[in-house]
């Protein structure tokens, strides 16, 4: 693999490209929203308990054939399956839907109200918020600030283009989508570390270099590194997406999505980020070391 690319030369490119995901993310997110499911929608748990032998795949036919949409269907140990309908689908339609397929027990039915569904909303907030600032702690102290600062708008610029691709494919987002969304966060960021720590050791060793030619001599020293370990990744949830079934496929497009964007934005954005912010404080800091 050729281990003399100029990627700080195609920064401004690079810089393009992410302005114009971001911005049709914004603009999705602003005219479309999200899809969100019935952990922050409410609505109704149903559990029935089938006396033929029918799978969660004939549930959801029917339940699709009624004109159901965004629900979630799942089997469980005990031999009954848990369906759960969003607020603005009626439970008591579905249940008749379902007598075609066999007759049932119905085991349970609850209603998650607004109450629970704003818990809901907050604690994935808080989630995301104490996520990404346990994010910038570790960075400023293993790192400069200022390449902390880099590598969080990395982050963020990640994080934004995954949510925006749920809000441009109307995929339903639940708190396993935001579980999903921290483990890419925390993907990405590991990427970006693995540069860092390498630019970091060069500028020790190399004293007397440009700290752009250091940039770039320390990605093309971690790119095969990177390269391998994030097409591992993306051909298994690849896999996952494919054939995993619609819940887990829901879950897998946050980690497709996210792999991708998460690579490109550790070879061409965090460096680049952390270089012109450091540059534009003095050229002290961006000049030879």
């Amino acid at each position: 693999m050729p281990k003399n690319i100029s990627f700080m030369s195609f920064r401004y490119y690079a810089y393009g490209l992410s302005f114009l995901f971001l911005l049709l993310s914004l603009i999705s997110l602003g005219y479309r929203g999200l899809n969100l499911g019935l952990d922050f929608t409410g609505g109704s748990v149903l559990e029935l308990k089938f006396k033929k032998g029918v799978g969660t795949g004939d549930v959801r036919k029917a339940l699709e054939k009624a004109g159901y949409s965004h629900f979630q269907v799942q089997d469980t140990a005990q031999g009954t399956v848990i369906i759960k309908l969003r607020v603005d689908q009626p439970k008591e339609r579905a249940l008749s839907e379902l007598q075609s397929l066999s007759p049932y027990e119905l085991i349970r039915s609850e209603t998650i109200g607004g109450i629970i569904t704003s818990e809901l909303r907050q604690k994935a907030i808080w989630a995301m918020l104490v996520a990404i600032g346990g994010i910038l702690l570790y960075l400023g102290y293993r790192f400069e600030p200022v390449w902390a600062l880099g590598a969080i708008l990395a982050l963020t610029h990640d994080v934004l283009i995954v949510v925006g691709a749920y809000s441009v494919t109307q995929r339903e987002v639940n708190l396993d989508v935001v579980a999903a969304l921290l483990i890419v966060a925390g993907y990405s960021v590991s990427d970006t570390v693995v540069v860092f720590d390498r630019i970091r050791e060069n500028l020790r060793i190399r004293k007397g270099t440009s700290l752009i030619e250091l940039i770039d001599l320390s990605i093309n020293q971690t790119l095969a590194r990177t390269l391998m370990t994030s097409l591992t990744t993306f051909v298994v949830s690849l896999a996952l997406f494919i054939f995993g079934g619609p819940a887990l496929s829901n879950i897998m497009f946050a980690f497709v999505v996210g792999v991708v964007v998460g690579t490109l934005s550790s070879i061409f954005v965090a460096s680049a980020l952390m270089y012109d912010i450091k540059s534009r404080m003095g050229p002290q800091m961006s000049g030879s070391v």
